[in-house]
């Protein structure tokens, strides 16, 4: 395979990139697109973020072991369960998806759930009469602890 010509990808681009389908790439990297304007079109993926994520799986095997997961995952800055955590990142990268029917992942539980944390709060509803949330300043700083942690327990 050749190389892009270019340095930042699309999301489908940098899926291809690392020879998996989108659906999976949006699912296990945790390199985050820069936007270069408003909504997710102009996401774009830098190259050497995803080379450099890369290069963090090639760790020695032992760094990958069960036991070493869970004494990272005891270490975790949050309390909060993976799944709310998708969810917490979906919002961040898909703001105008703000009700449950358009969260991947997120039921009215759920969302009435991460509301109680504060990491989320509901705003209005939309023209269907469906509650529409936002992502809190408590949220924000939850996700940018997260990946900070993330980046770091994986070099």
């Amino acid at each position: 395979m050749m190389l892009p010509a270019v340095r930042l990808l699309t999301k489908r681009e940098a899926a291809q990139y690392c020879g998996l389908c989108v659906s999976t790439f949006a699912g296990v990297c945790p390199v985050r697109p820069i936007a270069l304007g408003d909504g997710p079109r102009m996401h774009r993926y830098d190259l050497r973020d995803i080379d450099m994520w890369i290069d963090s799986l090639k760790a020695p095997a032992h760094t990958n072991s069960l036991a070493m997961m869970l004494l990272d995952k005891l270490n975790a800055p949050t309390s909060l369960p993976d799944k709310y955590i998708k969810i917490l990142r979906y919002m961040r990268d898909h703001p105008e998806c703000d009700t449950a029917v358009d969260i991947r992942g997120a039921g009215d539980r759920t969302l009435n759930i991460l509301s109680e944390t504060n990491v989320i709060r509901a705003h209005g509803a939309d023209s269907k009469g469906r509650r529409r949330f936002l992502l809190t300043e408590l949220g924000k700083d939850e996700l940018k602890k997260i990946d900070a942690w993330e980046l770091g327990s994986r070099r």
